[in-house]
């Protein structure tokens, strides 16, 4: 633990508002893709809940999400849209202190960040709610603000993410979806930051990428102007289910 993690307002924001439209528009429903009764689940899925609370053995990724972060703390903050009633009542049952906060369109990652402004003393972990992880952090003592990546050989893992480019574990830059990634460090659906993370959100402009306003931009903006972004590096195996076939890797991942 550093102080960074010794914060005793310290709240984790999980993201469960999307749609999973983007996961259906990268894999073409075609028999040959369809190689397991997970592959068959998974697709019905799509149209009958929200992506964090599809099940990895009989748990939903939501349960196995608050398991990992609830050692952080037992604070958290549930950006929900997407039949969200499915999702507050699965929250409802879990051993955490919980806020649920709506998000009523889908503006991405940004927009769903700034809704929770009001929930938010000074440091907190934001969480993908469709990402899962086994394994440990390295925070580094003076942090204010960290991004987690991890070191992988999988080039198409860090172009479906985000880059990471750093200097003695300061970042310099970040890039979302880069098309020639510039090292082998791929940043995850994990980010440690602090309230000061609000104002840039309402000074950054929506991207060329997808009209929303990317989590990637604001950080950037954050480092130009002269703020320090840790890396704070991850060791272990990481998954952001995505296709069929990672609900088969994330019970690898998570039965070990």
């Amino acid at each position: 633990m550093t102080s960074w993690t010794k914060d005793e307002n310290l709240k984790c924001v999980v993201l469960c508002a999307g749609r999973g439209s983007r996961t259906k528009s990268r894999f073409t429903f075609k028999w040959e893709n369809i190689r397991s009764l997970k592959s068959i689940k998974f697709f019905s899925n799509l149209r009958k809940k929200p992506k964090p609370l599809f099940k990895v053995f009989d748990k939903p990724l939501l349960g196995w999400i608050v398991d990992y972060w609830k050692k952080y703390t037992n604070d958290f903050v549930f950006v929900v849209g997407y039949k969200k009633e499915k999702v507050i009542d699965y929250v409802k049952t879990l051993p955490i202190n919980y806020t649920i906060v709506e998000q009523d369109e889908p503006k991405g990652i940004a927009h769903a960040v700034s809704l929770t402004k009001d929930h938010i003393t000074n440091n907190f972990i934001l969480v993908l709610g469709d990402c899962i992880c086994r394994g440990d952090f390295k925070f580094p003592e003076d942090m204010k603000h960290g991004i987690g990546a991890w070191q992988t050989g999988d080039t198409s893992a860090i172009k479906r993410s985000y880059s990471v480019e750093h200097k003695d574990g300061i970042i310099d830059k970040l890039v979302e979806k880069p098309s020639h990634p510039p090292n082998n460090l791929c940043g995850l659906g994990f980010y440690f930051l602090n309230k000061d993370v609000f104002n840039y959100i309402d000074k950054t402009p929506p991207s060329s990428l997808r009209n929303e306003v990317e989590i990637t931009d604001v950080l950037q903006n954050m480092v130009t102007d002269g703020n320090k972004l840790h890396l704070v590096e991850f060791n272990g195996q990481y998954l952001n289910i995505t296709y069929p076939e990672d609900i088969e890797i994330a019970e690898r991942i998570l039965s070990d």
